[in-house]
């Protein structure tokens, strides 16, 4: 009867802290110079049923905000202005801080990353319902190579870069978090939360993820990572830097990644683009 109780009192202080947010699932970023790729970026998430963009504006010269007005963009996103060196930590926190009270889930991920919900064909919303008892799903990485493109293609990256890397490529052990806000206590991470005692973040085979990496597993939903695009846009993300450490990157880590990740045709995000 106690525990009936202290069950009842619980619930209705979190119905209090949150009675009715404006947003059911969000995406939160940070980025720097990546102008080019927010419209096909947010237009896609937009049509498997993002609602919203918290968008950490890390000092671009063309500042995003002037980007998305210009694409009619501007209404779905909220821009902060954070320009400086390792802030993605320092990012996610202050948006989870800021809005765990206006949006259920956030996603934490890059502007190089597409979530691809498979088994709900196009429909983020529906797969993540699964999830609710969870304090987030972590979703693994497929890392796509440059389909052997040196310079810009001036096309959709999406139509682009179609080769990706095999399943088991160590790097796609990686997960990115789309996290129940109200049980996140911080992030310590780009790839990891801590959660408030009794939540945690599981796979999408519902195994729980303690640190940045899980088992791969991608029937249900991957995350296309485009991390290597063309050579020549590869150097300007050299040029950018790293958005959550000091750590410069270098041409190697391109050809690293590049060698290993054209290897499988994988255009399933493509049939989403027809919805």
């Amino acid at each position: 009867m106690f525990k009936k109780v202290l069950n009842f009192f619980f619930f209705r202080k979190r119905q209090k802290q949150y009675p009715a947010r404006l947003y059911t699932l969000s995406l939160c970023c940070i980025a720097k110079d990546e102008n080019e790729y927010f419209t096909e970026w947010i237009e896609f998430h937009l049509k498997i049923g993002v609602q919203h963009f918290f968008i950490y504006d890390n000092g671009s010269k063309v500042p995003i905000t002037e980007t998305l007005r210009s694409a009619n963009l501007l209404r779905y996103a909220t821009v902060i202005w954070m320009p400086g060196k390792s802030k993605q930590v320092i990012a996610y926190n202050h948006c989870l801080k800021s809005n765990r009270n206006i949006s259920q889930w956030i996603g934490f991920i890059d502007v190089d990353e597409f979530i691809v919900p498979k088994s709900t064909f196009a429909d983020l919303g529906k797969l993540i319902r699964d999830y609710e008892q969870f304090g987030a799903l972590g979703i693994n990485w497929l890392i796509f190579g440059s389909s052997g493109h040196v310079v810009r293609t001036k096309r959709s990256q999406l139509e682009s870069f179609t080769l990706r890397s095999d399943e088991s490529f160590p790097p796609n052990a990686h997960v990115k978090c789309i996290v129940q806000a109200e049980y996140v206590m911080k992030c310590v991470g780009a790839h990891r939360f801590l959660y408030i005692k009794g939540k945690f973040c599981v796979n999408e085979n519902f195994t729980p993820i303690n640190d940045s990496f899980s088992n791969i597993s991608t029937m249900k939903v991957q995350i296309n990572h485009y991390y290597c695009r063309s050579l020549e846009e590869y150097k300007d993300k050299v040029l950018r830097g790293l958005a959550d450490s000091k750590r410069k990157r270098d041409l190697n880590d391109f050809y690293f990644h590049d060698e290993n990740s054209n290897k499988v045709k994988d255009t399933f995000i493509l049939k989403m683009l027809d919805i």
